[in-house]
């Protein structure tokens, strides 16, 4: 304690010499709680001294007579006496500003009820701890007149704020009352400076490491604090991550120390900004989810807004900025043209937007289209001093500069106001732009001469064209500016003569230069001819030129070549690009078409019907291709009458389009007949393809199904591939695959066989992916959609059932290739 005792400005620190004298410093102590008591006392005193007003004006008592009621309800209910206070405001007082405000659909404030049993009522209200903290349901079985706990803290606070010597104590007790009823953990102040920066005035439970770090925070530092007054709207961070996806540059070095955060801008009466303030806490979803706890916290904004005006600590409303500084009025006197700041004014309803503005000042040489001065002119609303503006939409522009803060200017252009009856128009040029938190708005007026000028400057300009003339007699020549950054001199070069400006020129284009020259000069017709010239500085322009010829002012000149240079070297540059890309896309489009004709005839090659199916198997078999033609796959199937008497059947899928995935197919079809002709089982088969593939490092993997059919049985085994799909008697059953991994990923996968029963009269459809799946759709899904359709379609026929499936489901797949093949052996002749 004496050490924050001594070394202030009230007592710069002990006698020279020794310590502090002990007598001393205990008698500081004591004054310094005594003054504290007493500024806690008049905090409570001003909630009691209400209180007691509202009893004596309703029951028509005496001041002794409400204090001694009150008294004796908080002996009653064991609660401190300004708690009874603030709960009886809270009921016949709410806070109408602020909290309505910040509540729509709140009732505005009128006349107060008679003043409730508050004993009672305090039995039967839950604490406004509970209301944030998951507690009683705030309205349940509720009195209509029971005390809201935030409307009688509102009260607390406010005696509190109105008490606040300064800033930092200002935020010491808004942190005091947030921990109370919110559970919040650290507040923080900040006041608006004049260029639209904030600093931090006030903390209470902030590091002081952090205050050191943010004290002054710039205009476009994007952190909640900011970011409230930027927006006029509250800033809601409910968790670390919330925080950290909003501002990731501010992961290590936040400034509020909870987890979540609320910022709320502050404003003065007339809604010019002040600052903001934030309050953190260490779980905000409950606080941030209760309509009335955030607007207890707006109430507590206004409150310290109010506080802020109050104690000085920012800019005082209308003097956020120098704009009002006699000094700077004194600079805009000094210019020559009309110059007005404009003060913004913002609505009385909803977002704090800015709807207007005021002319705080309008220098000497103010004169406005109906030949107001300056005195007429300040103090004045934009919108009723110049509705035409309104009209053609300027005066929206001037909304955008203030919100945004880039500059208008307008080209030379056309004014119309209506001043007491009478029209004025004039042509003029008007500039806007934000300065702190004022608009300064100039205009030049121009006569009509003035306004072609400048019109025909923004055209060259815009156009990078320049103009020149040449005396044929004399054999003078002038340019203007343009030409000379045209053909890159200086403008502080001597003027080229004709031969030396012809020296510029590509020898290839002198030609066509010299014949439109010539009938210029023979036939006086506009000549336009487009040229290469070669710039000292080692560039390459494009450049058109077109000329006229006229008799010139006398006999000596004889005749005048007038003519224009555009650089057109943008446009060339853009139009060479476009040639060449669509040369570009015609040879690839010419190969991918070569290249898909290739694809599509050796996989039809491929995958066209089998020669060898034996005589006892009925066997039907559809192919569709990939919708898009760039993307013809890699499936393929296989049935063939082995040696020993068995038919092999298998399909399969390889990964991949194009001429590769049709390569792999190949390989991996030609291979596994070959493996078939062995005698081999299916699951070997499968082993022996996985192997082969993960050898030779494929760059593809595979799916596939190898089987083989003799005497009724069908053993299969499969690699990452659907399942069969097996019909008796009308009804599809799907197969139950054995185990088995997708071809080529893992070299030491295992695979194994399973068999089943095929009866005469049964159908065995096997297929690919591209049948069943489809965009937006999954394989669950699909199957069973072809399970639908195989039992609603004829079952007793293989081909029948295949082409049923095929005109249903078989659409072409935009992604894949579709591959349907069916097998049965007959129940009898034929």
């Amino acid at each position: 304690m004496m050490a924050e005792v001594y070394g202030t400005a009230a007592d710069p620190g002990p006698p020279e010499g020794g310590p502090p004298d002990p007598v001393t410093a205990a008698t500081v102590d004591r004054l310094r709680g005594e003054v504290t008591g007493l500024r806690q006392a008049m905090r409570s005193r001003a909630v009691i001294e209400q209180a007691k007003g509202v009893l004596m004006a309703r029951r028509g008592c005496s001041a002794d007579e409400a204090f001694a009621e009150l008294a004796q309800l908080s002996q009653d209910t064991n609660t401190k006496l300004v708690d009874v206070a603030a709960d009886l405001l809270g009921v016949v007082a709410p806070p109408a500003g602020d909290r309505a405000a910040a509540a729509p659909g709140a009732p505005a404030a009128a006349d107060p009820p008679a003043p409730p049993d508050l004993e009672g009522s305090r039995a039967a209200r839950p604490s406004a701890h509970d209301r944030t903290t998951g507690g009683a349901e705030p309205h349940a079985a509720e009195p209509a007149d029971a005390p809201d706990a935030f409307a009688a803290r509102y009260h607390v606070a406010a005696a509190a704020a109105a008490a606040a010597a300064d800033a930092d104590e200002l935020a010491r007790l808004l942190c005091r009352e947030c921990a109370a009823v919110l559970g919040a953990d650290a507040v923080a102040v900040a006041a608006l400076e004049p260029d639209g920066g904030l600093r931090l005035v006030g903390t209470s439970g902030v590091a002081m490491a952090r205050v050191s770090e943010w004290h002054r925070i710039p205009p476009q530092t994007s952190i909640p604090l900011v970011d409230a007054v930027r927006t006029e709207r509250p800033v809601r961070i409910r968790d670390q991550a919330d925080f950290a996806a909003r501002y990731p540059h501010l992961a290590a070095g936040r400034l509020m120390p909870g987890a979540g955060l609320c910022a709320l801008p502050l404003s003065g009466p007339d809604g010019a900004a002040l600052g903001s303030v934030a309050v953190s806490f260490p779980g905000t979803d409950a606080v941030l989810d209760d309509a009335d706890a955030m607007a207890y916290l707006h109430s507590l904004a206004g409150l310290c807004a109010r506080a802020l005006a109050r104690i000085g600590a920012g800019a005082a409303p209308g003097e956020a900025g120098p704009g009002g500084a006699m000094w700077f009025r004194a600079f805009v006197d000094t210019l020559l043209d009309p110059m007005l700041i404009l003060v913004p004014l913002r609505a009385d309803d909803g977002p704090r937007a800015v709807a207007d503005f005021r002319v705080e000042y309008a220098n000497s040489a103010t004169v406005d289209l109906a030949g107001r001065t300056a005195e007429d002119l300040t103090g004045g609303r934009m919108s009723e001093l110049y509705p035409g503006m309104v009209e053609s939409g300027v005066f929206a522009r001037l909304l955008e500069v203030q919100a945004t803060g880039v500059a208008y200017e307008g080209l030379a252009e056309q004014f119309v106001e209506l001043v007491s009856g009478a029209l004025h128009s004039s042509t003029m040029t008007l500039r806007a732009v934000r300065f702190l938190d004022r608009l300064l708005v100039s205009w030049r007026i121009h006569d009509e001469d003035e306004r072609h000028a400048a019109q025909l400057s923004q055209a060259r300009s815009l156009g990078r064209i320049g103009t020149w003339h040449y005396a044929v007699g004399t054999g003078e020549l002038a340019c203007s500016p343009e030409v000379f950054e045209i053909i890159g001199l200086p403008e502080s070069a001597a003027l080229p003569t004709l031969g030396q400006a012809a020296e510029l020129v590509n020898a290839a284009d002198l030609d066509a230069i010299t014949t439109a020259w010539d009938k210029l000069l023979t036939e006086h017709r506009r000549q336009t001819v487009e040229f290469r010239i070669a710039r000292p500085d080692g560039g390459v322009r494009s450049v058109r030129a077109s000329a006229e010829a006229a008799p010139g002012p006398d006999a000596e000149s004889a005749l005048m070549v007038s003519g224009v240079l555009q650089d057109v070297t943008a446009g060339r540059r853009t139009q060479d690009a476009l040639a060449a890309a669509r040369s570009a896309l015609v040879e690839e489009r010419g190969r991918t078409e070569v290249q898909h004709d290739a694809v599509l005839t050796l996989q039809q090659a491929l995958v066209r019907s089998p020669e060898s199916v034996p005589a006892d198997i009925r066997f039907e078999a559809h192919y569709i291709p990939a919708e898009s033609a760039a993307r013809v796959g890699g499936d393929w199937y296989d049935v063939a009458g082995l040696p020993d008497g068995r038919t092999l059947v298998a399909i399969g899928d390889v990964s991949g389009h194009g001429l590769p995935a049709v390569a792999g197919m190949m390989q991996l079809r030609h291979a596994l007949r070959g493996m078939a002709y062995t005698g081999a089982e299916p699951a070997q088969i499968l082993a022996w393809l996985n192997r082969m593939l993960c050898h030779q490092r494929a760059d593809y993997i595979a799916t596939a199904v190898c089987g083989h059919l003799v005497d009724g049985v069908f053993t299969w085994a499969q690699a990452g591939h659907l399942p069969p799909l097996r019909v008796r008697d009308g009804v599809p059953d799907v197969l139950t695959p054995p185990s088995g991994m997708v071809l080529g990923a893992v070299e030491e996968a295992r695979y194994a066989s399973t068999a089943v029963r095929v009866a005469p009269g049964d159908v065995v459809l096997l297929y690919t992916d591209g049948l069943i799946e489809h965009r937006g759709d999954d394989l669950g899904r699909g199957l069973s959609r072809l399970v639908r359709t195989v039992r609603d379609g004829p079952a007793d026929d293989v081909r029948a059932c295949v082409a049923h499936v095929m005109k249903t489901l078989g659409t072409p797949n935009p992604q894949d290739d579709t591959c349907l093949i069916g097998f049965q052996v007959p129940s009898g002749p034929g």
